[in-house]
């Protein structure tokens, strides 16, 4: 472990200098670096002490200049922890609270970008995919170490208006990092998603096939479709709406025998400055299993704390209020963020908890960042305990 410290600090090190003075020739070629130094602190119901992560994440890359349809792009990330009162994936420690951060180095992406065909994109090699809202298929960008796939991708608006993506991915790169036990998925996965601007909004159908070979129990075939809108309504206020329906059942060697949903609404109003709005979420649970989503980014959706990460038998329902406000400081604007979280079980017979979050986000420049970040949960439920984290991050992007 300590070599592995070493060598994500090293790359880190070593990145800044050359990020900072790469000068390209061609406008589609260029260094690729970011660093985040991030410290999380979780106070959990049924652990003794707190956890306390510090942790910095680098990712170098370049990516090639386009020669005749074909584009490289190669990247390394290095996770090192700098205080590791927590139990990562790998490391964990006895009575400290999980944060799924742990020390890795590896290849995040190494892929062939080729749009020699009309209208046409295909994508071949380890690679980040984020489709639609994420909460499907997604990278889990708020780890520190993002999920990636090995994966073809196939983008094409040839049929227009239709906009078609296809994806074959037969592994996935987790957040948990390679040396975890879960940490790579091998298996088959399928995705098709047909997208078309309509009279109400913007309508997305998908059709995702999961049949992963060391975590049988996530294997399954998901069909859904998702409607979005943005209407003008006076001045510089808009109407925001959003509709989701989807159904899931097993697959491949899955033990389990299910036909469950998902359905999903929200409303809001938004100006240049704010944001407000509610929503509903409902995930199915028949008793024995409870609909999932194992490939999407789920931080963000059922709050910030993920204490509620997976379904559980008896379902999920979320009701939920979110908004946003943009507070001037100096040329900057502080982006000041709050959402609140009633949880129940799929019929609502009884509580899970209550989350209330908050956050604070201020662009100290076009690089530089800087977050804090708090999530409280209040359980219900014996399954789902009091939690309160909190987060401090900076981030540089090049």
């Amino acid at each position: 472990m300590p070599m592995r410290r070493l060598a994500a600090l090293a790359l880190a090190l070593a990145a800044v200098p050359a990020a900072a003075s790469a000068q390209s020739t061609d406008a589609d070629a260029r260094i690729l670096f970011e660093t985040r130094l991030r410290s999380e602190t979780v106070d959990q119901q049924g652990f003794i002490e707190q956890a306390h992560a510090l942790t910095v994440r680098t990712r170098l890359g370049w990516r090639s200049p386009t020669a005749d349809g074909l584009q490289l792009l190669v990247e390394g990330e290095g996770v090192a922890v700098l205080d590791d009162r927590y139990s990562a994936p790998v490391d964990p420690v006895p009575g400290r609270p999980a944060v799924a951060d742990g020390e890795t180095l590896e290849l995040n992406r190494a892929q062939v970008r080729w749009t020699g065909l009309s209208d046409t994109e295909i994508t071949l090699g380890r690679q980040r995919l984020t489709v639609g809202n994420s909460r499907f298929v997604g990278n889990v960008g708020w780890r520190q170490n993002e999920q990636t796939f090995d994966a073809v991708r196939v983008a094409s608006t040839a049929l227009k208006p239709l906009t078609l993506t296809w994806v074959f991915a037969d592994r996935v790169q987790r957040p948990l990092g390679h040396e975890h036990a879960q940490g790579v998925w091998r298996g088959d996965i399928h995705l098709l998603q047909a997208e078309t601007d309509t009279p109400v909004g913007r309508l997305s159908g998908f059709g995702l096939s999961v049949d992963l070979d060391n975590a049988a129990a996530f294997s399954s075939t998901t069909v859904g479709a998702r409607l979005t809108s943005t209407r003008l309504v006076s001045g510089d206020r808009s109407l925001t709406w959003s509709a989701e329906y989807a159904v899931q059942t097993d697959a491949g060697a899955n033990p389990a025998n299910y036909s469950l949903d998902f359905q999903a609404v929200a409303v809001g109003l938004l100006s240049p400055r704010w944001s407000v709005g509610a929503g509903y979420e409902r995930f199915d649970g028949d008793g024995l299993s409870g609909f999932q989503t194992p490939l999407g980014t789920g931080h963000g959706f059922l709050g910030w704390s993920d204490v509620i990460t997976t379904t559980p038998p008896f379902g999920v329902r979320d009701l939920f209020l979110r908004g946003h406000v943009g507070v001037p400081v100096g040329s900057r604007t502080l982006r000041l963020a709050a959402e609140a979280h009633a949880f129940h079980d799929a019929d609502g017979d009884f509580a899970l908890g209550r989350e209330l979050d908050l956050s604070a986000t201020l662009p100290v420049d076009s690089h530089w960042s800087v977050e804090l970040k708090a999530a409280h949960f209040d359980g219900d439920h014996p399954a789902f305990g009091d939690a309160d984290k909190g987060w401090l991050t900076l981030e540089y992007r090049y």
